[in-house]
């Protein structure tokens, strides 16, 4: 049996690993947290904050 939870990566971890592969930019993470509710608004700003880059 497996003892320890599985690896889920939450939003967060997500679109960090996703702007440093280069899959999405900047603005378009933004865009996604602000879809999730973890911004008012689309601000790269606190998008590059909350995603430690």
């Amino acid at each position: 049996m497996r003892k320890e939870p599985f690896p889920i990566k939450n939003i967060l971890d997500s679109l960090r690993e996703d702007v440093q592969n280069g899959t999405i930019t900047l603005s378009q993470a933004a865009e996604e947290l602000h879809r999730a509710g973890w911004s008012n608004y689309i601000d790269e700003d606190t998008a590059r904050r909350l995603l430690k880059l």
